[in-house]
């Protein structure tokens, strides 16, 4: 199967720009502009249903997301809550599982939202409202049972709920690549490599190498979802692994590279450089080298 797809996920509901917040809401309209010229095919989600929230999350903590209330449980995102973050979370819940059901198919596909990975199953932590991924795993096992997903995490912060949520799920391993000394308090996946800070280029992507190996040794997946956060970039706000452009690159082509045959779904996840421009062009050079627009 090669990825070589245009099949891209978008919604004007991921367009947060009027929210001022170190999320940077609104790159993923940024993201969508500097895309949309491009040859891509786009495809738009429908909004979560409830019951397919209701996958992984509890029903009491979905009382209160989805009724905007600043709770214990939801306040721990540490951003604000209202009917309209509410409804850009569910569109970009179901944009993950869209774009996952079109990676089965096509061999490539990518969401410009999504990879909320901090989300656990009663309560929001680290801007993240909606364990995307782990929702659009277990819907997808509704029509395949026994699909084998591999979630490869590249953010420079260790995706802690997804781990936490998948720990039981033997058809699923987590892998999560992230610097050790930053957010979150760290949950046990199923291959953790935490990161000295300052890491810089050259010695990731050794230890990327060294590691993907292993992910092979243990695990051949059926799906592989791709948490490709930029927070690894030099000039991140929130990062400290000192990556540049070249070396996010090179993560890319590997992550690419990695299992070729396996479809893969691509999902944003953090970028939070001193210049949004910075975040967003990260982001696209990530999608066009998954895509093999870019070599």
């Amino acid at each position: 199967m090669k990825r070589e797809s245009r099949e891209l996920v978008y919604s004007t509901e991921y367009d947060l720009s009027e929210y001022k917040h170190v999320l940077t809401a609104n790159k993923y309209r940024q993201l969508y502009d500097t895309l949309k010229f491009e040859k891509w095919h786009w495809n738009e989600p429908s909004s979560a249903s409830r019951e397919t929230l209701s996958l992984v999350h509890t029903e009491e903590y979905l009382n209160d997301f989805l009724n905007a209330k600043v709770t214990d449980q939801t306040q721990r995102a540490e951003v604000p809550i209202d009917n309209r973050i509410v409804q850009a979370a569910m569109t970009a819940t179901q944009g993950t599982i869209l774009a996952a059901e079109l990676a089965l198919k096509h061999g490539v596909a990518s969401n410009l939202s999504g990879g909320f990975h901090h989300a656990f199953a009663d309560h929001a932590e680290g801007f993240c409202f909606l364990n995307d991924t782990a929702i659009a795993i277990r819907y997808l096992r509704k029509k395949a049972p026994n699909l084998k997903v591999l979630v490869v995490d590249l953010d420079v912060h260790q995706g802690n709920g997804t781990a936490y949520i998948l720990r039981s799920d033997k058809k699923s391993f987590t892998f999560s690549m992230h610097e050790k000394d930053n957010y979150p308090k760290k949950e046990k996946g199923s291959f953790d490599v935490e990161l000295a800070s300052h890491l810089g280029d050259t010695e990731y992507l050794k230890i990327l190498d060294k590691s993907l190996e292993t992910v092979k040794k243990k695990f051949l997946p059926e799906l592989i979802f791709f948490i490709a956060g930029v927070d690894v970039y030099k000039d991140d706000a929130l990062g400290g692994l000192g990556l540049t452009f070249d070396g996010i690159a090179e993560r890319d082509r590997r992550v690419r590279a990695f299992l070729p045959d396996v479809p893969i779904a691509v999902l944003p996840a953090g970028g939070y450089a001193r210049k949004i421009q910075d975040t967003v062009a990260l982001h696209a050079q990530t999608i066009r080298i998954l895509h093999g627009s870019l070599r």
